[in-house]
Parts: structure tokens; sequence; C-alpha cells
């Protein structure tokens, strides 16, 4: 079963969407096809959807879990543990 992580950065992005986009970039080696990673920049209609209204935000399965801050890469596995992975 693959994780679903959408990632919401602002554009251009913020030091905090950078530090998300690479944490990412490790999440994808560490996990491979474990993960599907989703990026958005800027206003879409996923943002809308979510009701995302701060940057960076990071959904796991369709569940925000992460809002308005760059998280640690601990909270960041912790999360993704928590949703099966």
């Amino acid at each position: 079963m693959k994780v679903l992580v959408e990632v919401f950065a602002s554009l251009p992005p913020c030091s905090g969407g950078r530090m998300v986009k690479k944490m990412m970039r490790e999440i994808s080696e560490k996990y491979g096809d474990r993960v599907e990673i989703k990026i958005y920049e800027g206003m879409n209609e996923k943002v809308k959807e979510y009701g995302i209204e701060r940057t960076p935000a990071i959904v796991i399965d369709h569940d925000i879990r992460i809002i308005g801050l760059a998280p640690s890469m601990e909270t960041l596995e912790n999360a993704l543990k928590e949703a099966g992975l």
C-alpha cells in the first residue's frame, strides 16, 4: 500500500516550503515506492478542497497533518508511520 503525501507550498516558496520540499526528497529516497509525493505550489483547487490557509502544509492520505510550519524529520516520519508506512 502506498501512502499519499501532498505538500502545499507558497509561490515563491518560503524557507519553510523549501525545507519541506528538501525533506520530501529525503523521504522519497528512504521509502521509495512506498510513498507517493505530490507537491503543489501557490493557489490551486487542492488548496481550496482542503481549506488550507497557511503553508507549508503536509496532507497524508487526505488527512491534514502539519500546517503552517516545517516539521522536524522525526515528526514527519512519525506522522507517516501513523498513516501506515
